[in-house]
């Protein structure tokens, strides 16, 4: 796939106006190859002797996951360069020794074809088709393709969900000669119901064109987790969601939504969850983190580009893994690792949380957003700063904070 197209209505929002006469914003393979093949550059020129095998296993194991986009979408995740060349450069710093782990047999993705479709389109009419889409799908794609190579007609497509609501569309230029003749929607956060396409003519002109279409799901199955059946419908949601993004990980054929979090529970989570770039130092930065597992996790986080995460931990002393995490601690990490932390210094707590007192007044900003952004909830009417946090809860904040990053 080559570049998808400038999307020069992005150039405002993203660049400096002393940059918008030399740069603009664009996806593509043409983008992302010569970033990589810079990387393997820089990774070759630390150690000569790798092997094709080998580069390609660090970039995969040193990049950054980018949930709640799926592997088969995204795969590894987003291009991580420094922890590539460190890696490179000192083979006994190992990284991504977490996605050894990831499956434990909890999700399954299936990608198949649910329908085939087709029709005739004439100018300044359309050509519908329904299609029922179960529950448990996440991602949706819908192609229609038509010829011959020299036809004059442009066909344009729209994919509407069970409420109507226009979900996916695309309209790029198929003029006569160019061998491109088809369009591909393609949308996720799937709701089931009955679907429906829609195919027309490109500003309503053109003569009679048939065409030939498909749609293709991609549905998850869930292990048999003996234990959440029993937690209201929104929550089942929320275990689902941070299950299927690999946020949460079982434990064996249970989920265990009240266990409590760890401190290293916590931090592997907000690297499983992309939250933060693996980092790994020449040798342990804590007195109590010493295996790969734990040291990168821990590692990772306190290394952040947003600045440590954990605010209780200093280097050269105990970082205390086995720990419950606390949702003090919690709240803060989950501010800095949304980079949030400009709005924590203005954001005010309300004074009539019943437990106002005891969270300390410089983290009460923290409190403030991470209960503005739904990363975690009022008890009642206190914060339970001293409460250890749930899984269930690093579920819902961790679900919270990975949709904020799309938004």
């Amino acid at each position: 796939m080559g570049v998808l197209g400038v999307a020069t209505g992005l150039d405002a929002s993203r660049l400096t106006a002393g940059e918008l006469p030399y740069y603009t914003t664009a996806s593509g393979t043409s983008f992302s190859a010569p970033q990589v093949a810079g990387a393997i550059a820089l990774m070759v020129e630390t150690n000569p002797n790798l092997s094709a095998a080998q580069i390609k296993k660090i970039l995969q194991k040193t990049a950054t996951p980018l949930p709640p986009y799926y592997r088969h979408e995204v795969g590894a995740g987003m291009l991580n360069v420094h922890a590539a060349v460190l890696e490179s450069a000192f083979p006994a710093r190992k990284m991504g020794g977490f996605r050894s782990i990831l499956e434990r047999k909890a999700v399954k993705f299936t990608t198949s074809v649910a329908q085939n479709f087709g029709g005739t389109v004439n100018a300044g009419s359309s050509a519908e088709t329904t299609f029922n889409i179960p529950v448990d799908t996440v991602q949706i794609g819908v192609h229609i393709a038509w010829g011959d190579m020299f036809s004059p007609n442009d066909l344009a497509l729209k994919v509407f969900d069970a409420n109507g609501v226009l979900r996916g569309e695309s309209n790029f230029l198929n003029a006569p000669g160019l061998t491109g003749k088809r369009e591909d929607a393609t949308t996720g956060a799937v709701s089931p119901g009955i679907w429906r396409t829609s195919v027309n003519q490109t500003g309503g002109i053109g003569t009679a064109q048939s065409f030939f279409g498909t749609v293709e799901t991609t549905r998850v199955e869930y292990a048999n987790l003996i234990d959440w059946a029993t937690l209201p419908t929104a929550m089942q949601s929320v275990v689902k969601s941070s299950l299927r993004s690999f946020l949460m990980l079982p434990d064996g054929n249970r989920f265990r939504p009240n266990a409590m979090v760890s401190r290293f529970d916590l931090a592997a989570a907000l690297v499983r969850g992309g939250r933060v770039p693996q980092y790994l130092a020449q040798s342990p930065v804590f007195t109590d983190a010493n295996d790969l597992t734990t040291r990168t996790a821990i590692e990772s986080v306190q290394k952040s580009p947003n600045g440590k995460i954990f605010y209780d931990a200093a280097n050269g002393s105990a970082f205390r893994p086995d720990n419950t995490a606390t949702r003090l601690v919690a709240a803060v990490a989950l501010v800095r690792a949304a980079n949030l932390q400009s709005a924590a210094q203005t954001a005010v707590l309300s004074p009539s949380v019943s437990d106002y007192s005891q969270i300390p007044s410089e983290y009460r900003g923290h409190v403030a957003v991470a209960l503005q952004k739904g990363f975690l909830s009022l008890d009642g009417n206190q914060f339970a700063p001293n409460r250890a946090l749930s899984r269930l809860e690093l579920a819902q904040a961790m679900v919270g904070i990975t949709n904020l990053a799309i938004q």
